[in-house]
């Protein structure tokens, strides 16, 4: 670590620039490997075929983002993305409706326009180099295979050249199509089975041009599942120069969403929000739905390795994917490429042997709650199956969570948003999950008249003393808190001033 000289990311997505930018304040040099030749305007590309559908970034990640790209927001906004922060956003589930503005500045944006920005800054930098129409096709090991020097490279043209490209450092953001796993394989290395979410998730997704009269009065709409009766989630949003979406989902693989038009249309009108169905036959289609579906999530466990090659990281969708609907994937990117930075500024102060597997613990540890979350609520769909180490506390959190968002709702349809606020900043993965699950909030959302939901959490509680109830969710749910520093606790102040 000692001789920092030379990066190279593979891959030029969302992980890979974040990555970039964090490895050019500690390496000489930083090379960008992509499949694709990159456009030169936003567009979506052929290796993000799931850029077509709606991205997003949570608070924590756009925390991430500010540090590494300071005002990227306003370049969203001065290419056309929408000023989400000024308009309302409407929540509805079986409980109520909720209507809200986001507490800091953002912006609403298509994925393309967002890749496409961090870019431009990234090319900006004058020691990071990007190598298009390039594929990697392996890795250049040390003679004894457990130090990674480079990648092994070929062009994506009629001629094929078969190159080298040796490093210090070799981080593998490649997402879904990662073939790190073939490539430790080769080397002799055995990878442990990674944890398995067999989800069957399904989206479709449709895009509209909002016409002016509709622009003045627009919001957004977010229109919660009920799995238990199959009801899809829904979402209707803006995105950058008056273009709006609509997006149905729904898991565990007995229904996916519908593609043809009558289709998509008439499912619309069975969601919980039937606004969105009611705005949306004012709008103009620009193009029929489109599908996108993926059969499970995958969280890999590189750090349970006997071995694991200096000179080698993985961080992404290659490392841990999730279920896009809860707009994890870019923040928990985020989050790694910072936790290699904290780990590279450490090891910079006081070097230690067994860097890059201090870093993939550390990971794992970043990483945990979102894992934990979008799981817990995947696995409300009749179908979906969880594979590999037991989660704790599914059922006492899915309880906890129905009768805490009865709650909210009410309080909210009374002018008190701040209770919901909890809710929302522990899965926007801004708070740690005890600020979320613990004695006093359980205490408050327990006082329920004896309604259903506050039954069914009882019984699961199975203690009756509220002097024990921290002891007891203690014993249900683990607290994470080390996915958490000190620099979130100046986020929220900010927040509380706003």
């Amino acid at each position: 670590m000692s001789n920092m000289n030379k990066a190279v990311v593979i891959g030029a997505g969302i992980a890979g620039l974040i990555t970039a930018r964090m490895l050019s304040e500690y390496y000489q040099e930083v090379y960008i490997v992509e499949r694709d030749e990159l456009p030169t305007a936003p567009a979506n590309r052929q290796g993000t075929p799931q850029s077509f559908h709606p991205h997003r970034v949570l608070p924590r990640g756009h925390m991430i983002l500010e540090r590494y790209f300071p005002g990227y927001t306003n370049d969203l906004l001065d290419h056309g993305a929408q000023a989400s922060y000024a308009e309302e956003t409407k929540l509805v589930n079986r409980f109520g409706t909720f209507v809200s503005r986001p507490p800091f500045l953002s912006a609403s944006s298509s994925r393309a326009l967002l890749e496409w920005v961090l870019r431009r800054r990234v090319q900006n930098i004058q020691h990071v180099h990007f190598l298009t129409n390039t594929e990697v096709t392996g890795l250049i090991s040390s003679e004894d295979r457990q130090t990674i020097t480079g990648i092994y490279t070929k062009k994506r043209n009629e001629k094929k050249q078969e190159g080298m490209l040796t490093a210090d450092m070799v981080i593998d953001t490649a997402g879904r199509s990662s073939k790190v796993i073939k490539w430790l394989t080769s080397l002799g290395h055995t990878v442990p089975d990674p944890e398995v979410l067999k989800v069957s998730l399904g989206y479709s997704t449709q895009y509209y041009k909002i016409p002016p009269q509709a622009r003045e009065q627009w919001r957004s709409v977010i229109s919660e599942a009920q799995p238990a009766k199959g009801i899809s989630t829904g979402m209707l949003l803006r995105i950058e120069n008056n273009i709006a979406l609509t997006l149905l989902f729904s898991a565990g693989g007995e229904h996916y969403p519908p593609t043809k038009p009558d289709e998509f249309q008439a499912e619309l009108k069975y969601l919980n929000a039937s606004e969105i169905a009611k705005t949306v036959s004012h709008l103009e289609p620009l193009q029929g739905p489109r599908g996108y579906r993926t059969p499970e999530s995958v969280r890999q466990h590189f750090e349970k390795m006997e071995t694991w090659p200096s000179g080698l990281l993985v961080l992404g969708d290659a490392f841990c994917n999730f279920d896009p609907i809860y707009g994890q994937g870019m923040t928990v990117a985020a989050i790694e490429a910072e936790t290699v930075g904290n780990c590279l500024e450490e090891q910079k102060r006081n070097p230690q042997p067994y860097f890059e597997r201090h870093v993939l613990h550390q990971m794992q540890e970043a990483i945990d709650p979102a894992w934990w979350l979008s799981s817990i609520a995947d696995l409300r769909w009749k179908g979906v199956e969880h594979v590999g180490p037991p989660l704790k506390g599914i059922t006492f959190v899915q309880k906890y969570i129905d009768l805490f968002t009865k709650k909210a709702m009410e309080l909210a349809a009374n002018g008190n948003s701040r209770f919901y606020l909890t809710q929302t900043l522990m899965t926007s993965l801004v708070l740690p999950p005890s600020k979320f699950f613990n004695a006093e909030i359980l205490t408050m959302i327990l006082d329920d008249n004896g309604s259903p939901e506050e039954k069914k959490l009882r019984a699961e509680l199975g203690v009756q003393d509220p002097k024990l109830f921290q002891q007891r969710i203690d014993e249900l749910i683990p607290s994470f808190d080390a996915a958490f520093d000190e620099r979130l606790k100046d986020f929220l102040m900010s927040l509380k001033q706003q």
